[in-house]
């Protein structure tokens, strides 16, 4: 079975995307990079990877060799679920939110900024409130999905429009699956619409 692996610099930045015949178990993995330049990645002594898989953990390892394409990392330590759950990917489309609350109406246009497994960062003409809930419509994924998020605050922004960053709300487990698939196919295509 082949285990596919986005992998991390330190900062948690992706800097490849590798594959592997090495289930979670073994101690050191043989991962032959499919995606990412080789050289960045051998610029690091220790990666995460994060599998698009949930049953495999996230791990921590430091690269001990290479052969040609071929990496070898001995694993250092599990990581949490966090990593994969924050994992953020640039990625723009336009959509819309839609109001939870009756503090206004109709539909916001916005512009995403990037998105992750947890939320989203868009830019909105509309001030929106810290901790308001909205629904917002993900047209990426597998199929569009209208989801709920809590704004959580508004972030610094090079732009004329606010930037804003969201968690997603009480998603559910093929929701929470969806959105996890269209990080890592962003990732792994290199394609973010940008």
């Amino acid at each position: 079975m082949s285990y596919k692996y986005m992998l991390l610099d330190s900062r948690g930045a992706p800097v490849a995307q590798g594959v592997s015949e090495d289930g979670p178990e073994k101690n050191v993995w043989q991962l032959r990079i499919a995606h990412g330049d080789i050289k960045r990645v051998l610029s690091h002594e220790y990666v995460s990877l994060v599998s698009s898989s949930e049953k495999v953990p996230a791990m921590e390892g430091r690269i001990i060799r290479r052969d040609g394409n071929i990496i070898s990392v001995e694993s250092v330590r599990r990581l949490g679920e966090d990593v994969r759950r924050n994992l953020r990917m640039p990625v723009r489309f336009e959509s819309y939110l839609y109001p939870v609350s009756e503090e206004w109406k109709g539909r916001l246009p916005i512009l995403s900024n990037d998105l992750s497994c947890g939320g989203i960062s868009f830019f909105c003409a509309r001030t929106l409130a810290e901790g308001e809930i909205v629904q917002i419509a993900v047209p990426i994924t597998a199929q569009p999905l209208l989801l709920n998020i809590k704004v959580l605050r508004q972030r610094p922004s090079g732009e004329p429009i606010p930037l804003f960053a969201a968690a997603f709300e009480e998603l559910v487990h093929e929701e929470e699956k969806m959105i996890r698939e269209a990080v890592f196919s962003l990732q792994l295509s290199g394609t973010t619409g940008i």
